[in-house]
């Protein structure tokens, strides 16, 4: 894979290669913002059951702490899994609790 993205940039001229990059942050960027937005709207749905007050309480807290582990262990897994660039078995994604 390394190597193809290494041959795509050889046959391109400085600005493009430039432009190539920084379109590709901007894809990161984005991608980075969406799983953020997912883990906050996940993590607040499960865990924020009443508002009777500006904070969460203590058992919501917990709830969103405990939520927000679990979401970037599976991320990372799924990180460690995929570089590997085989496909995993469902089994190989599931965090164990």
């Amino acid at each position: 894979a390394m190597q193809d993205m290494n041959a795509v940039l050889s046959g391109l001229s400085g600005r493009e290669q430039k432009e190539l990059m920084l379109s590709l942050e901007e894809m990161q960027l984005k991608e980075n913002f969406t799983t953020y937005n997912g883990l906050v709207e996940r993590c607040f749905a499960n865990c924020v059951t009443t508002f009777r007050s500006k904070t969460l309480d203590e058992k919501e807290e917990k709830c969103v702490t405990r939520c927000a582990h679990k979401f970037f262990k599976a991320v990372r897994r799924a990180a460690e899994v995929f570089s590997t660039g085989q496909t995993p078995p469902p089994s190989a994604l599931q965090s164990p609790e």
